[in-house]
């Protein structure tokens, strides 16, 4: 599903308009009786609500006043408040102003803060209030009359629909508008918008439904609406029902590098998240410090055990054996626990420049490239998926991790394509760019995720789902972003299943591996 930008909406309107000949006057048809559906599928005797519907003068008005006059059609009473003078009204939105005039039905202009006073002191009365403010296209913060406005719906017990977007809230920005509806609920038309996928002020959102209003669906495939949301139908296709006839080669052999003495836990949850995931055989690459302690974890996962630092991290010497080794498996992943040690560092380069298997490259791994980033990416010899966080990031491109956050999308879009590696930015909205400058946004995952091993459980999910595209044969840049997305959206769900039975607060690493059967199951009915 695109996600869409304010100027990119308004170019899918008029195209609809000028190429596909669909009324404008069609299209705020369709999007009022989607808010009216949307009411009728949240309660259940709507027809006993208190509603009120308070319009801006713009066409977010013009659909309050659509929804309006559907519910008025249906017996509903709403009181609807016009914050402008009817004779500021234009285009769409007058013709529908004068339809509901023509009826004359009651539409109160308030145009003043003091007309607005006398209303704001009788909102507790109301059951819904529609807030059909102001749409996608503001840029400034709310002042003066306006900003009154939102701030008193704020205060009531109401529940508050909003159109397209909560007003005040920036479209295009994911920082968080100093002051916007709180909507309980939004419905949005055709696309969802920047802010109500990665925003800072998400919450204000509510539930988010998306709308169809009649702009057809080829409108949306231009290569440069780039920002995609996950969806578990566009997922599903992973998940089907193994054939009778397969067997563990089927489903790829992948290798987990990882592990130091004080941190095998990350060797063994990651390998162990890989076999979850479906890999025919997982093995663990190991330090021999280590190799005894990682392969009495977890029985199902090989271990192997090479040559150790004193300090029992991987020693510059392990790259010839561990390159070697490599050969005829579907995936590594490189990094959880590894250490910072020199030796350390000198062996995940060795591995980087020369490896024929596709890399899903994750904590220790990625802290090697600091310093060489450039260098490096640009001289890997086989698929690279790198999952830093924003921190980890920040390091990769000497960049502070408050310009990330502030251009996540662009940021990591930016690094994808100039490398031509895959980037997985993990946030509280994980993003995954790919190289031809596509950029997929996952909705799964919650804030219990964010705790230690993590990433380790991530990193193992991702080399499964890469090791098997590559053993079906399945290794073409597409089918490489087809697994990385897979993975991304299967770890956060399995982690959103889990904190459903698990506290968030006391949600672990290992919790997560636990219901990712739990996870195929659900993306399996898709």
């Amino acid at each position: 599903m695109k996600v869409l930008t304010a100027d990119q909406m308004r170019q899918v309107d008029r195209l609809s308009t000028e190429v596909f000949g669909i009324p404008s006057l069609t299209l705020m048809e369709n999007a009022g009786f989607n808010l009216h559906l949307a009411i009728q599928g949240r309660f259940d005797e709507p027809e006993d609500l208190q509603i009120a519907i308070i319009c801006g003068k713009g066409n977010n008005g013009g659909d309050g006043l659509v929804l309006a006059r559907q519910l008025i059609t249906r017996g509903y009473s709403p009181d609807i408040f016009l914050l402008a003078a009817e004779s500021e009204i234009s285009g769409d939105a007058a013709v529908n102003l004068n339809i509901l005039n023509k009826s004359n039905y009651p539409v109160f202009e308030i145009t003043s803060g003091e007309q607005w006073y006398a209303t704001a002191a009788n909102l507790g009365i109301y059951d819904v209030i529609v807030d059909a403010i102001l749409g996608t296209g503001i840029t400034k913060p709310l002042r003066g009359f306006y900003s009154q406005v939102v701030s008193d719906i704020n205060e009531t017990d109401a529940f508050v629909l909003a159109v397209d977007i909560p007003s005040g809230m920036f479209s295009d920005s994911v920082e968080r508008p100093p002051l916007s509806v709180w909507a309980d609920m939004t419905v949005t038309f055709t696309a969802p918008k920047i802010a109500q996928i990665l925003g800072e002020g998400i919450e204000a959102v509510g539930d988010l439904i998306v709308a169809p209003i009649g702009s057809p669906s080829e409108l949306m495939d231009k290569p440069e609406y780039f920002l995609n949301l996950l969806t578990a139908e566009a997922v599903s296709s992973r998940c089907q029902r193994r054939a009778e006839s397969s067997h563990k080669g089927t489903y790829g052999h992948v290798t987990v590098i990882s592990g130091s003495r004080g941190k095998s836990g990350a060797a063994s949850l990651s390998s162990f998240a890989a076999l979850r995931t479906g890999s025919g055989l997982v093995t663990a690459f190991v330090p021999e410090a280590v190799q005894a302690l990682v392969a009495s974890v977890h029985p199902e996962v090989m271990t192997t055990g090479y040559s150790a630092t004193d300090q029992g991290t991987f020693s510059a010497s392990a790259a010839e054996n561990v390159l070697a080794d490599l050969s005829g498996k579907d995936a590594a992943a490189l990094g959880p626990g590894l250490t910072t040690h020199p030796e350390t560092i000198e062996f995940v380069h060795s591995l980087v420049r020369h490896s024929k298997v596709p890399l899903i490259i994750d904590a220790d791994g990625l802290n090697a490239f600091s310093q060489e980033t450039s260098q490096l990416v640009n001289e890997h010899g086989s698929p690279l998926i790198l999952t830093p966080h924003p921190g980890e990031f920040s390091r990769l491109i000497e960049k502070p991790v408050s310009e990330i956050l502030h251009l996540p999308v662009e940021t990591a879009r930016a690094f994808a394509v100039d490398h031509s590696v895959w980037l997985v930015l993990k946030n509280f909205r994980t993003l995954v760019a790919a190289p031809n400058g596509q950029v997929f946004v996952s909705p799964t995952g919650n804030p219990g995720m964010a705790t230690a091993g993590m990433g380790d459980v991530l990193t193992g999910v991702l080399t499964s789902a890469v090791g098997t595209a590559v053993a079906q044969e399945a290794s073409a840049p597409e089918d490489i972003t087809a697994a990385v997305c897979f993975g991304v959206f299967l770890h956060g769900l399995a982690g959103d299943l889990a904190v459903d039975e698990i506290n968030e607060n006391a949600l672990v690493a290992g919790d997560v591996i636990e219901f990712l059967d739990t996870a195929f199951e659900m993306l399996s009915n898709h």
